[in-house]
C-alpha cells in the first residue's frame, strides 16, 4: 500500500509527464532550444525538493570533467560512491541532482562524486561511457583512492551507464569498483522487454506520456536514437544495451525498479542475465510506483529505498589495502 506521501506525488507526476513529453523532440529533427527548455525544466523538478540537513557540495575536476562532491555529516570519507545522472542521457546535472542525492549519502553513509558528463545531441555515444571510465579512472589516480573503496551508482540512463562503465572496464581487464547499484536503470534503449506496451504506458506517470508521443508521432520502437547516431545504433552492442552483456564475474549489484514503469522489463531481464552469469545481485520491485519515484527524496518509500542501498553497500565497500 502506498504512503500518503507517495499518493500526494503521483498526482504531481501525473501533470509533470505531459509536460516533459511536450519538450519531447524528434531525433531526426532536433531543436536545440527544446533541448535547453528540456534541461532547465529537468534541473527545476529535482531542484524544488528540499536537501537533507548539513549537506555540503564541493566542484570539482575528475578527468577533466566538472564534478560535484556531496557530504552529509555522517559521510565517510572513505566509502566512496560515483553517481551517474539519468536524463535519457539528454539532460541531468549535478546542479539538478544535488537534493536528492544529499538524503542518498545521509541514508548510505557514503562521500558521493556526480560527474556532469557530456550530453547528447552535443555529444554522441561513445562520449557517456568514455566519462564513465575518465572519472572512475581519475578517483584512483588523481584522488587516491582503490578500486574496492568506490561503488557506482546511477538512476535511468546513469543506471545504464554504471552498467556500460563496469562492461567497458571488465572487458579491457581493467580494475572493477566494489559493487554497482541501479536505479530503474535503462538496460533496453532498444525497448524489446515486455513492458513496453500500452497498459504500462497508462501506468507510468513520467515516461508513459513520452512514449505515447515516441511511438504515436514520431514513430520511434525505441529511445536510443537520442543518444547513439543511426550508423552506431546496434541493439546488441553491451556498450549501449548493457542486457546484452556479459556480467561473469563482476561485483555485487543491486537493482531496485519500480512496478509501475515501462522500463520494469528492462530490470527484470538484468536479473535473468545476473543468475545466467553468477553475479551476487539484490533485486527489488516496488509495487504501483513510478520510474526513478526515488527523486522524491523524503517519502517513506524512498527512505527505505536508500536505507537497502546503504545496507548492500556497506557489506562490500571498504578500504583495501
Amino acid at each position: 500500500m502506498l504512503s500518503k506521501e507517495a499518493i500526494k506525488a503521483k498526482k504531481k507526476y501525473s501533470k509533470l509527464g505531459s509536460v516533459i513529453s511536450w519538450l519531447v523532440v524528434d531525433p531526426k529533427k532536433i531543436k536545440m532550444w527544446k533541448v535547453k527548455l528540456q534541461r532547465l525544466n529537468f534541473n527545476f523538478i529535482g531542484k524544488i525538493n528540499p536537501k537533507s540537513e548539513g549537506a555540503t557540495k564541493e566542484e570539482l575536476t575528475l578527468g577533466g570533467i566538472r564534478t560535484w562532491k556531496i557530504t552529509t555529516p555522517n559521510s565517510d570519507p572513505e566509502k566512496i560512491l560515483l553517481y551517474y545522472h539519468g536524463g535519457a542521457y539528454q539532460v541531468g546535472s549535478p546542479e539538478g541532482y544535488y537534493p536528492m542525492l544529499t538524503h542518498l549519502a545521509r541514508e548510505t553513509g557514503f562521500t558521493i562524486y556526480i560527474p556532469d558528463y557530456r550530453l547528447a545531441p552535443e555529444h554522441y555515444y561513445p562520449a557517456q561511457v568514455e566519462d564513465g571510465v575518465k572519472t572512475f579512472e581519475a578517483l584512483i589516480d588523481e584522488l587516491g583512492y582503490s578500486p574496492g573503496q568506490i561503488a557506482f551508482g546511477g538512476d535511468s540512463a546513469g543506471g545504464n551507464m554504471s552498467l556500460v562503465t563496469l562492461l567497458k572496464l571488465k572487458d579491457e581487464g581493467k580494475s572493477l569498483p566494489g559493487a554497482v547499484f541501479c536505479i530503474s536503470p535503462w538496460a533496453d534503449p532498444a525497448a524489446t522487454g515486455e513492458s513496453y506496451n500500452d497498459e504500462m504506458c497508462s501506468k507510468d506517470l513520467l515516461l508513459g506520456p513520452i512514449f505515447t508521443k515516441m511511438w504515436n508521432e514520431y514513430k520511434l520502437d525505441g529511445f536510443g536514437g537520442y543518444f547513439v547516431r543511426d550508423e552506431d545504433l546496434d541493439s546488441e552492442n553491451p556498450y549501449i544495451c548493457p542486457i546484452k552483456g556479459d556480467y561473469t564475474n563482476s561485483p555485487p549489484i543491486m537493482v531496485q525498479v519500480g512496478g509501475h514503469e515501462l522500463l520494469l522489463s528492462d530490470s527484470q531481464t538484468l536479473k535473468s542475465v545476473f543468475e545466467r552469469d553468477s553475479v551476487t545481485y539484490e533485486y527489488k520491485e516496488w509495487d504501483e510506483l513510478w520510474h526513478v519515484f526515488q527523486i522524491e527524496a523524503e517519502m517513506p518509500e524512498t527512505v527505505e529505498s536508500f536505507k537497502m542501498f546503504g545496507s548492500f553497500l556497506n557489506k562490500y565497500i571498504g578500504v583495501q589495502v
